[in-house]
């Protein structure tokens, strides 16, 4: 994915793009698409592994890191990226991107090479100071206003929140993004049915964990709160309720799938397949 810069400061960047490194394809499209917003370019490392083919051939401004990912999670890729760069003299800032939430989790990333540190869902503003800080530029977009508005796990309903989205990105980018997160979900959703009844618990929560996070970016918070319940369910190997939290997120997504089915994205509300 490409954007071009918006002003002056930021022509050096145009050469050197942002990696994106997630393997979660629904905070890939909406990281991307904050980026873009940003005027930023972007590319998509899908794992650890990736990111460190990626940079052996490429120099990027500034990498933007997920922690737990398969193949390599962030914490090696970012070990081996330094060793790498200090046998070539050069130097990209990493910061760390999780959905992470205990204490002691920036230590550990900063630990492992990292040099700064967000947690999911990100906060569009904080995201622009932590650019404007590793890019050393004016990173700017056009709804500052709205940038606390986005991804807050408080009372706003999932219409507002995607109201707001649809004003942040424009249709065509929501559009995108909205297909991926159907997709997507569905997919787990199934996942975390089979392993639920085969008691998987660890199985249960890492589905369950990446289902949160993807919901949570594009401001599924019904979805989101679900989510995390059957994280915590499967986690503590209560059965019952995760067979509850299970049945309590099929019909939500169902619910949640009608609304965006009926609401003001043409492309998407004419397919009735998904």
């Amino acid at each position: 994915m490409t954007g071009n810069l918006g002003n002056e400061a930021g022509k050096e960047g145009a050469k050197a793009p942002i990696l994106v490194v997630d393997d979660n394809k629904v905070n890939q499209k909406v990281m991307c698409a904050l980026l873009d917003r940003l005027a930023l370019t972007s590319e998509i490392a899908n794992d650890g592994q990736e990111a460190i083919d990626m940079c052996s051939r490429n120099k990027y401004s500034v990498i933007l890191m997920d922690c737990h990912m398969p193949v390599m999670d962030g914490f090696e890729a970012t070990k081996v990226i330094r060793k790498l760069e200090s046998a070539a003299g050069t130097y990209t800032p990493i910061i760390a991107v999780t959905a992470m939430a205990m204490a002691g989790d920036r230590e550990r990333c900063i630990a492992a090479g990292m040099d700064d540190y967000m947690s999911k869902p990100v906060d569009k503003e904080l995201l622009k100071i932590k650019l404007n800080h590793w890019l050393r530029e004016d990173v700017v977009y056009s709804s500052l206003k709205m940038a606390r508005k986005y991804f807050r796990m408080d009372n706003t309903s999932d219409a507002t929140c995607m109201a707001d989205l649809l004003e942040f990105y424009g249709e065509a980018k929501i559009d995108e993004i909205i297909r991926v997160y159907l997709f997507e979900t569905e997919d787990l959703l199934r996942r975390i049915e089979v392993f639920v009844k085969e008691k998987r618990s660890d199985a249960v929560a890492g589905l369950a964990h990446e289902l949160k996070a993807s919901s949570a970016s594009i401001g599924a918070k019904s979805m989101a709160r679900l989510s995390l319940y059957m994280e915590q369910s499967a986690g503590q190997q209560d059965w019952s309720e995760s067979e509850i939290s299970l049945q309590s997120l099929k019909r939500q997504f169902e619910q949640f799938k009608e609304f965006l089915l009926s609401a003001t994205w043409p492309s998407i509300s004419e397919s009735k397949s998904l």
